[in-house]
């Protein structure tokens, strides 16, 4: 009786491998475009975390801008020394960067009724200054970062002490600062405002911010808010 072989065939096993490495790359595919979906998605995550926390940042520090603790039996609104011309809000930019990417404001953190500038010149403070804190702020973009100012002898957007808030992996490619300005006559409401008349400013600053990964410069986001600034500004009118 011949003897009969058992298993498999050489074709047999070309087939069977063939399966099986087409199965692994199936496999492969899915595992490396699932992979790539949620790092893009962790992108994403991350990139709208840094945008919104520092828009949220910025701007509940703007909506101080102004504020004065004082006594209206014996000092008047219009002399508000954090609404004056060096410490009212105001835009500007850092040399090279796009208009209006710095914004500069000042309010009365420690309720003293003085500017507070961390140092001063000379042998005393000017006067309405004190050197216990720093009380005149900003925000600035330079070098694609987000930076916030902490101090420094000069309150402008090219001096100072300025430091990042935004991640390094983040690159921000616009941040712009509009005003916006509704003016009340208190002499006459029912004229426009003009500088002799004394008159109550309400202002709002909107803000606008785009920023991407740097690493996956597609992954970008575009974000605003409009932050209405708690503090009116009264002004006399000229004599």
């Amino acid at each position: 009786m011949p003897c009969r072989q058992r298993g498999i065939t050489l074709i047999e096993l070309m087939i069977a491998t063939t399966i099986a490495l087409f199965a692994l790359s199936v496999v492969l595919t899915v595992y490396s475009t699932t992979a790539r979906h949620s790092t893009l998605h962790l992108q994403r995550t991350h990139l709208h975390q840094q945008l919104h926390a520092t828009l949220h940042l910025i701007a509940g520090d703007v909506r101080r801008s102004g504020y004065w603790q004082f006594d209206p039996r014996t000092q008047s609104p219009g002399d508000n020394p954090f609404q004056n011309a060096v410490n009212d809000v105001r835009h500007a930019a850092y040399p090279g960067e796009a208009a209006d990417s710095c914004i500069l404001f000042a309010y009365d953190l420690d309720r003293d009724g003085l500017v507070g500038v961390g140092q001063c010149k000379g042998a005393s403070c000017a006067q309405g200054e004190d050197e216990d804190n720093v009380e005149q702020f900003g925000f600035r973009l330079r070098d694609g970062a987000i930076q916030s100012r902490y101090g420094g002898t000069e309150l402008s957007c090219n001096s100072g002490y300025w430091q990042a808030v935004t991640d390094p992996e983040i690159e921000i490619t616009r941040f712009r600062f509009t005003r916006h300005i509704d003016c009340d006559n208190l002499a006459a409401q029912e004229q426009a405002c003009s500088d002799t008349a004394p008159r109550l400013m309400r202002r709002a600053v909107e803000l606008q911010m785009s920023g991407r990964q740097r690493r996956h410069p597609d992954v970008r986001l575009d974000i605003s808010t409009w932050v209405r600034l708690r503090n009116d500004r009264l002004v006399e009118g000229a004599s």
